[in-house]
């Protein structure tokens, strides 16, 4: 058989020919709009916080003491931005399920399980603040220290699997760029949100850039998912039902 009477023997699928189960437009932009809103949510939350302008658990314990509301409002709003970060990934994951699925897969396997951590790691700033209300300051220190000192506390809080969702959530942006429904500039958003904490003082500026870089790159990840057709998000086919 030839390749033209293969060709015409095997009909291919169209893009426009793809189906489409009838819950998928409700869940594409529930995706969408949680990816938007979660990234407002996570940039105001940065933006509340009262950063400390020093090292050392002394310094981050004054700075939830020095405005109780202000910071439990940070923390709250940070919980709830962090919360959307899981559906972003699992936006930009759909987006490469046909194109760069292998980085896809290994931005996903980086990125979620300091996702998944993450949003818990708030509700440390209530009992924070209260250790240091009601502890002279000395007693509050080791009293933090130790909490997160204990033996399985490194698998929440530890700086290799944080900087590993970070990088993750690069690797997959980036392979949503090459399947052709993402752009490499809310990608590059992340490392350099990253790098500023290195690079700037300690204190408001820094984590402001930080959640701006985070909270942009949930933002446009939705955005990106709203603007897809229910056939590309289905297919992962540029292009499909347009």
């Amino acid at each position: 058989m030839t390749s033209t009477a293969a060709a015409t023997t095997v009909p291919a699928t169209l893009p426009r020919e793809v189906p489409v189960a009838p819950a998928t437009t409700f869940r594409r932009r529930a995706l969408g709009v949680t990816g938007v809103v979660a990234g407002l949510v996570t940039v105001a939350g940065f933006a509340a916080t009262n950063w400390e302008t020093s090292e050392g658990t002394l310094a981050y314990l004054d700075s939830l003491a020095a405005d109780p509301v202000r910071s439990q409002v940070a923390a709250l709003l940070l919980q709830y931005g962090y919360l959307g970060i899981v559906p972003v990934l699992l936006a930009l994951g759909i987006m490469t399920r046909r194109r760069s699925r292998v980085a896809g897969n290994v931005g996903l396997g980086l990125a979620l399980p300091g996702a998944l951590a993450l949003p818990g790691l708030l509700v440390t700033d209530f009992y924070d603040l209260a250790i240091r209300q009601n502890l002279p300051a000395e007693q509050a220190v080791v009293v933090s220290d130790g909490a997160q000192g204990l033996p399985l506390a490194a698998f929440l809080v530890a700086g290799p699997i944080l900087l590993a969702t970070f990088l993750g959530m690069t690797v997959l942006g980036l392979a949503a760029w090459r399947a052709g429904f993402f752009h490499w500039i809310p990608t590059a958003l992340v490392p350099l949100s990253i790098v500023a904490t290195t690079v700037l003082p300690m204190g408001a500026v820094s984590g402001i850039v930080q959640g701006l870089g985070l909270g942009l790159f949930m933002v446009a990840a939705g955005v990106a998912a709203l603007r897809m057709t229910d056939e590309e998000w289905v297919s992962g086919s540029r292009g499909a039902g347009r």
